[in-house]
C-alpha cells in the first residue's frame, strides 16, 4: 500500500497511563514522570536501532515500561506501523511532548 502512495497511520501513544495522570498539572508544559521520560527515550532508541523485538516484548524490559504501557491498546498501533519499515528506512520523531506526567504524545514518521 505504501508503494502506491497510500498513507498508513497508527493512532496511539508511546507512553499512556491514564491512571497515573497528574490532572492538576495538565497545563504545565512538558511535565512528565521520570519513568515516562526514560521509557520514551528507550523506545526511541530501540526504534532508531531497528530493535523491534524489544518493543514487542516490552513487558519484560522493566517496571518503567510496564508503568508506561499498562494496557497495550494505545501502544500496538506503533508496532503495526513499525512493521512496515523497510531495511535502512529512516525514522523521525515529532510532537515529542509529555502531558500530565504519564502521557507522551511522541509521533513517529517512517520514511519520508
Amino acid at each position: 500500500m505504501r508503494k502506491k502512495g497510500i498513507l498508513i497511520l497508527g493512532s496511539g501513544n508511546i507512553v499512556h497511563n491514564l491512571g497515573m495522570v497528574e490532572w492538576k498539572r495538565l497545563g504545565e508544559e512538558n511535565y512528565a514522570y521520570d519513568w515516562a521520560i526514560e521509557t520514551c527515550s528507550a523506545m526511541k532508541n530501540y526504534m532508531l536501532k531497528g530493535d523491534h523485538k524489544s518493543l514487542i516484548d516490552y513487558p519484560a524490559l522493566s517496571t518503567d515500561f510496564r508503568l508506561s504501557i499498562p494496557t497495550p491498546e494505545h501502544f500496538l498501533p506503533l508496532l503495526y506501523v513499525l512493521a512496515l519499515q523497510e531495511k535502512g528506512e529512516e525514522l523521525s520523531f515529532f510532537n515529542d511532548k509529555a502531558v500530565g506526567g504519564s502521557i507522551m504524545m511522541t509521533s513517529v514518521l517512517v520514511g519520508k
